[in-house]
């Protein structure tokens, strides 16, 4: 299990400092990283890679779907989904056809591609899909960007559902400050707010009384 009790156990407290000194996203990083071992840093060096824009396409999504790492596995499928909804979404509403804006091939691509619905008819293929759905008919353009996040954010919360110490709690804890660093330079309100249920969020993990 390498260093995962050490530095789980340790993240209140790097939270705390970083709360009372100002948020700061590579110095948080930082202290994961001098714990983690190679292999740890190597599924790290993959989250990063999957949250650059310019990286994302079909032999990325596709190498995804065969690592070993549950988070890196569940997480990018779901990125995937979103992303081509979200594509497919903008096309419909610009009457241009979807399908040369999908990435992959799947029962959610095809539907995506043909069907005429409103959902365009994903109910069938995907639990997640009347949530995006709902978020991308937001009008306000950083609410709609903040609504996105936030299924992101719950996402990597419902994958470590039932992780406690592993590098899967680990990629959901950098993947959520990754998103609280975005927002603190794009809205610092909305960021602060987001750093609040960060705070929150670890201090509920691990409180004393814990026993894992």
């Amino acid at each position: 299990m390498g260093n995962y009790h050490y530095i789980i156990a340790g993240l209140p407290d790097l939270i705390l400092d970083f709360e009372n000194s100002g948020f700061d996203f590579d110095a948080l990083f930082g202290h994961i990283e001098q714990m983690s071992s190679k292999e740890d840093k190597r599924c790290m060096e993959w989250l990063f890679f999957g949250l650059k824009e310019e990286n994302l396409n079909n032999h990325f999504y596709r190498a995804a779907q065969k690592s070993k790492t549950k988070f890196i596995r569940e997480y990018f499928a779901f990125d995937l989904e979103l992303r081509n909804i979200q594509a497919a979404y903008i096309a419909r509403k610009n009457s241009m056809d979807p399908a040369g804006y999908l990435i992959g091939s799947s029962d959610i691509t095809e539907q995506l591609s043909s069907s005429n619905a409103p959902d365009f008819g994903l109910s069938l293929y995907s639990d997640s899909a009347p949530s995006i759905i709902k978020v991308l008919e937001t009008e306000n353009i950083l609410d709609r960007e903040q609504m996105l996040d936030n299924l992101r954010w719950d996402k990597a919360n419902e994958i470590c559902k039932f992780n406690y110490f592993d590098i899967n709690v680990i990629l959901a804890f950098i993947l959520k400050a990754s998103i609280v660093q975005r927002w603190n330079k794009l809205d610092r309100k909305k960021g602060a707010s987001l750093f609040k249920q960060f705070v929150n969020e670890v201090r509920g993990t691990f409180k004393p009384d814990n026993n894992y």
